[in-house]
């Protein structure tokens, strides 16, 4: 097997692993049999992964503070995955999760190992935010 330390020897590894990965300004989008939606950035250095939860509008933010509180408590359970906020859009901010790999000597398993991570943490974040979510 390659090295795996560039955008595209990644994708050609995830997609004969079974992930659809595309390319959107200089960001993989990988998708696993589920449907869920991995972004991506790689660089010189390391492989930065996100998962899109949900829009902090979406919260019912009168209790912001509980939800912050318990999002960060969570953090100490769902290594190495974490929680944190997407503020690249100031007006719409998400609650988001992270990991990230050194790419430098990053071997098959330990990306397949963060993308299942990933998922699996995807499933505990919605049943935590799932009580907070406002009513439709």
């Amino acid at each position: 097997m390659s090295k795996l330390n560039t955008s595209v020897d990644i994708t050609v590894f995830l997609d004969e692993q079974g992930y659809n990965v595309t390319a959107e300004n200089n960001i993989l989008i990988i998708q696993d049999e589920d449907e869920l939606n991995m972004f991506a950035m790689v660089d010189d250095t390391q492989i930065e992964f996100m998962v899109n939860l949900c829009s902090v509008t979406e919260l019912d933010t009168s209790r912001l503070d509980e939800i912050y509180g318990k999002i960060l408590d969570q953090n100490t359970e769902i290594l190495p995955t974490c929680f944190g906020i997407d503020s690249s859009e100031p007006d719409d901010q998400h609650i988001v999760l992270v990991d990230s790999l050194a790419t430098e000597n990053m071997d098959a398993n330990e990306l397949l190992l963060a993308l299942d991570s990933l998922a699996v943490n995807v499933v505990t974040a919605h049943e935590l935010l799932l009580p907070y979510l406002k009513q439709k």
